[in-house]
């Protein structure tokens, strides 16, 4: 199959593209690149990203998120060097993950560890996917499910649970934090109070979300009487600091407690 695409957005956004189509390598001559081994759906889906900047349609099978598709995308995207597609299918994987209330499957796990790369960048992968079955209620999943989980999946997994009993119960790394300007400003999550510039709130350090002071205290929603804490999800507010890449693009607009 051959596409027919923009040089300009392959260069401007992949440095592979930029080395070959810009240089003294024959492509840059031909201005074509065989690429043998890549699907068609997977880098159609890559296409898809390149010209809209989102992952289009979002794949699924049987009405489940098809994250071994994901996964593969990810894997096209660290092979020709687009960082932001990488970003962008882990935005796409947590997204589905909390729309669906879904996790990855045995055999995407093995996907995870054997198929995506042993590097820093794949790293942040596995730690995206390792948070969502240590925060998600996947107790079951685990134990029930026919297939067999990858080994080495499950030995993080161990190691990702096994944290200090505090922030095993309270799921909350929190301190102290104060909006600097009303664009920094946001809602409290238990009751909804605006946290206004120069009032004192508390904010978690790994989601990134933030409480007025009476909701930490009485660990209640304003006027119901019922307790309003919700589980930490670093793949939520911190999405950007925790588990995205920016050696090339530029950092995402919302910035939380300083980061």
């Amino acid at each position: 199959v051959r596409f027919l695409l923009h040089t300009t957005l392959l260069t401007g956004q992949s440095p592979y593209f930029r080395a070959a189509l810009t240089s003294s390598f024959l492509e840059s001559i031909t201005q074509s690149i065989s690429l043998p081994d890549v699907s068609v759906d997977i880098f159609e889906l890559l296409v898809g990203w390149l010209y809209s900047g989102a992952i289009t349609p979002v794949p699924f099978k049987d009405g489940k998120p098809a994250y071994y598709t994901l996964l593969h995308l990810w894997v096209l995207a660290d092979h020709l060097c687009f960082e932001g597609l990488r970003n962008a299918v882990v935005d796409c994987v947590a997204e589905c993950a909390d729309k669906t209330n879904s996790v990855l499957t045995p055999s995407d796990t093995c996907i995870l560890y054997e198929v995506v790369p042993d590097t820093p960048s794949g790293d942040k992968v596995r730690e995206l996917i390792l948070d969502l079955f240590a925060f998600k209620k996947t107790d079951r999943l685990l134990r029930d499910h026919p297939d067999r989980w990858h080994a080495g999946f499950l030995r993080d997994l161990v190691v990702r649970l096994k944290k200090p009993c505090e922030q095993a119960l309270l799921r909350h790394q929190l301190s102290m934090w104060c909006p600097e300007s009303w664009n920094a400003a946001r809602a409290c999550e238990g009751c909804r109070v605006i946290l206004s510039p120069r009032y004192g709130a508390v904010g978690c350090e790994e989601c990134c979300l933030a409480w007025c002071v009476r909701t930490n205290t009485l660990g209640r929603s304003r006027g119901r009487g019922e307790r309003k804490w919700e589980s930490c999800k670093p793949w939520r507010g911190s999405r950007c600091r925790v588990y995205h890449e920016h050696e090339e693009t530029d950092r995402c607009a919302d910035v939380f407690m300083g980061r």
